[in-house]
């Protein structure tokens, strides 16, 4: 934890990669139960640092306070918000009003696509766009949402890419019929055979992911990822698209 008492959690890397991950672990612990008062106090000072680390021009995170945004960091920032709201939290407008901006940034393909600083269409960064504008309010109406569901349903599960598969599991989740079933029966199926059987490694998942922080984490960081993409049915209500309005409602 930070030793300047602003709310800021880091690893020795100090990024907001760190803060994002920590933030959401204690918010979503704080709102199951509530005590202690303490943990509270500790939720709230992560969602403060959240607000004031964003940038004030761009509107995104990246990996210290302030810093010009990239779509990666903010999806963590955003559910980090988002675990906080389901705690009760308020969140500012402003810092929500200032996120859709820099998605806004970074979309391609009027929307159904994003890229990491710049408009484009990587797996990864589409997937994390997409959940973000579902949180922040886009109805299954939204010709954008419609168009990027069909994208990641013809990429396809990955679960040599774990990270992308992460975020895109949540937004088919979210999004619900056809595209789910078909999704779903393929990302489960593939994480629950390639889940090591034997040995000390039993339970856990191989290191597939090279990228967005497999090579560092290992197979820990994979078994993470893996176990909360087949938590996604427990973890989040099956419900489309509540918009996140930052008042705790």
């Amino acid at each position: 934890q930070s030793q300047a008492g602003d709310g800021g959690l880091t690893d020795l890397g100090g990024n907001m990669y760190s803060h994002g991950l920590a933030a959401i672990a204690l918010n979503e612990a704080f709102a199951l139960e509530k005590e202690p008062k303490a943990l509270g106090v500790s939720a709230l000072g992560t969602l403060r640092f959240i607000q004031l680390a964003q940038d004030p021009v761009g509107g995104g995170w990246r990996y210290t306070p302030r810093q010009s945004g990239d779509t990666s960091v903010l999806g963590w920032q955003m559910m980090a918000l988002l675990s906080g709201h389901l705690a009760g939290a308020k969140i500012d407008e402003q810092t929500l009003m200032k996120a859709s901006l820099f998605l806004n940034s970074v979309q391609g393909n009027s929307g159904a696509t994003y890229g990491y600083t710049t408009p484009g269409q990587g797996h990864a960064n589409t997937a994390i766009g997409l959940l973000c504008r579902m949180y922040l309010g886009w109805g299954k109406n939204v010709p954008a949402l419609n168009h990027g569901v069909d994208v990641l349903s013809n990429w396809g599960p990955n679960p040599a890419d774990l990270y992308y598969s992460y975020y895109a599991t949540q937004v088919l989740h979210h999004y619900g019929g056809k595209p789910w079933k078909q999704w779903n029966e393929v990302m489960r199926d593939s994480l629950v055979e390639s889940q090591a059987k034997q040995g000390h490694e039993k339970g856990s998942w191989a290191i597939l992911q090279t990228s967005h922080g497999g090579s560092s984490g290992g197979r820990l960081y994979c078994t993470a990822l893996a176990t909360m993409i087949l938590e996604v049915y427990y973890r989040h209500m099956p419900l489309y698209a509540e918009k996140f309005d930052g008042n705790g409602k």
